[in-house]
């Protein structure tokens, strides 16, 4: 094989006739052709789920001040039931976190949407108070396999008082059953990750691991005044994480707290899904 300016050529048969296929491949269809081989390969192994991002804004004003939403999550795609399932979750927890009408229910974000707003407007039709609400959420995936996809949704809101919210939950689902994993199921050995979660937080906030949290006076524990495990436990990337929202273990002012774990330290401990 011979190259010829930015062209492949290959040496033409005995006796002088050049075979008809043997014509010049550029350069470019072959570094096209290996890129797209690549890229088949990873989503071979992965099974990764095809999504579109989803952004949704509502806004309402009374005089100068105004309420906002501002909604980003993922929307998975195709008509499958896996894909079904996974969209109605997150709209759930979406409307869950916007209505504030508990008593209402709504099956659609728009109206949870519209609920938070009309809500905004009566207030300030009965307190011309000097505010603005909003309610800020973005969801997006932090891991994915073939088994399972973990989500994070991270929110800001605000609706007036000494200072805004922020929260954050993971859904995590299982991709074979179709189904979401609460972290009963996630959880194999409760009591060693209670354990070696409550060493890692005691190291977070400068506590001597020997000494009982009770006796610091600094955190909120459960009824039998023990540490306790966060609603908020995910998969990101390598890690498993422990996610402790404000005012869930500790005052406003301690803000949260984040512990990870590397996966190769949970085996036998937490279902790793693999």
């Amino acid at each position: 094989m011979f190259r010829i300016g930015n062209d492949i050529r290959l040496p033409q048969p005995t006796g002088g006739r050049r075979h008809p296929e043997a014509r010049g491949i550029s350069r470019g269809s072959i570094i096209g052709i290996l890129l797209l081989i690549s890229l088949l390969s990873c989503n071979v192994g992965t099974n990764k789920l095809e999504s579109r991002t989803e952004v949704f804004h509502q806004k309402a004003c009374h005089g100068e001040y105004c309420a906002e939403v501002n909604l980003k999550y993922p929307v998975f795609l195709g008509e499958r039931e896996r894909s079904i399932v996974l969209n109605n979750l997150i709209e759930e927890k979406i409307i869950k976190t916007v209505n504030v009408y508990e008593e209402i229910k709504v099956t659609e974000i728009i109206d949870a949407a519209t609920n938070f707003l009309d809500s905004y407007v009566e207030f300030m039709d009965d307190f011309e108070s000097a505010q603005d609400w909003e309610i800020n959420l973005d969801a997006k995936v932090t891991f994915e396999n073939e088994k399972i996809i973990s989500i994070v949704f991270e929110t800001y809101s605000f609706t007036g008082g000494a200072h805004p919210n922020s929260f954050r939950k993971y859904l995590n689902f299982d991709k074979q059953k179709n189904t979401e994993i609460d972290n009963i199921s996630l959880i194999i050995d409760e009591q060693i990750l209670l354990e070696i979660a409550e060493s890692k937080f005691k190291e977070i906030h400068q506590v001597e691991n020997d000494i009982p949290l009770k006796k610091t006076e600094m955190f909120f524990l459960d009824e039998n005044d023990k540490f306790f495990l966060p609603t908020a436990i995910g998969f990101e990337s390598d890690s498993l994480v422990l996610f402790y929202n404000s005012y869930e273990i500790g005052p406003y002012v301690m803000g949260t707290t984040e512990i990870k774990f590397a996966k190769s330290e949970m085996k036998g401990i937490v279902n790793l899904y693999k």
